[in-house]
Parts: C-alpha cells; sequence; structure tokens
C-alpha cells in the first residue's frame, strides 16, 4: 500500500495532467506494422459468415505516425502465372485475388477512419472506410458498419482481425 503523501502526489499527477482522448491513444496504438490474421463477412439478414479473400488470407497495413496508411490484401491460395508473362486470364485471377490501397486516417474515439486516395478499384478513391476498432494485447479487431457486399450485393459486416508485426 502507497504511504499517504505519495498517494497524494500520484492523485495530483493524475488530476493536473492533461486527459488524453481515446482517439489519441487509439492513434499511438496504430502505429506500425499488422499483419492480416483474418477477413471475414456477416450478412445482416441471415447472419451467414463467409471469408471473401478464402480461408488463407494474408496482408499487411501499416500506419504512420504522421498519419497515413497503406494496406495489401491477398488471397493465400493464389495460382503463379505458367511462365514470367501472365496470360490475360491469369491477370484477371491475380487482380481479383487482392485489395490495395492507400491514403490518410484518423481516429475519433474508438473510430479508424481511412480516406482512400489511390485503390485497385478506381471508384473507392476519395472515399472513407470507418472501422470500429478494438485492441487486446497485440491484436487489432476492425468492424466496419453495415454495407453492401460487391460480389453479392448484400448487407454484410466485415470484420479484420490482425496482429502487431512490429
Amino acid at each position: 500500500m502507497l504511504p499517504r503523501f505519495a498517494m497524494f502526489v500520484l492523485t495530483c499527477l493524475i488530476a493536473l495532467s492533461p486527459p488524453l482522448a481515446r482517439g489519441q491513444d487509439l492513434a499511438q496504438t496504430l502505429v506500425g506494422v499488422w499483419n492480416l490474421v483474418s477477413l471475414e463477412t456477416k450478412e445482416v439478414q441471415s447472419g451467414k459468415v463467409s471469408r471473401p479473400m478464402g480461408d488463407q488470407v494474408t496482408g499487411t497495413f501499416v500506419f504512420t505516425k504522421g498519419g497515413h496508411f497503406s494496406g495489401m490484401v491477398f488471397r493465400g491460395d493464389r495460382k503463379a502465372p505458367e511462365s514470367p508473362n501472365a496470360t490475360e486470364v491469369e491477370r484477371l485471377a491475380l487482380f481479383n485475388s487482392l485489395v490495395a490501397y492507400h491514403g490518410t486516417y484518423r481516429t475519433e474515439g474508438n473510430k479508424l477512419i481511412m480516406k482512400i486516395q489511390n485503390s485497385h478499384i478506381q471508384s473507392w478513391n476519395g472515399t472513407e472506410r470507418v472501422l470500429t476498432v478494438e485492441v487486446s494485447g497485440s491484436r487489432l479487431t476492425g468492424r466496419s458498419a453495415p454495407l453492401k457486399a460487391a460480389s453479392t450485393g448484400l448487407e454484410v459486416v466485415a470484420e479484420n482481425v490482425w496482429e502487431r508485426g512490429e
């Protein structure tokens, strides 16, 4: 147990310290390299869970102290082209098995807001992706608000789980 004087000093330091908003804490926590562990979607109406990038998803997101991010996601079962110069069919399969975008980010409370500057899908450029984020140890989980799945048109909630790489 702390002596009364030490407890008084600790209480004063806490009281006099400027409060850190949760968003500031989240922004500091995000800085670094995060490796994707899983990516799932859950249909809002039926509750059906799927993995649109397959069971063996890989990828990395990097968040800088200056508010920039870059992210890439790949299906784990991607097939290499038969030769160094991929055919049209092989290029299409490779394109359809990746997600890549970068831009700037900010935090508001437990929300991560990513403003996309450039993406593998041009229509994403200039849009924002918002995730509600939870951090537990070295794991970060981000959940989207309901959105229309590109592949099915159904309303889904996407969930990404990352693990700190550095």
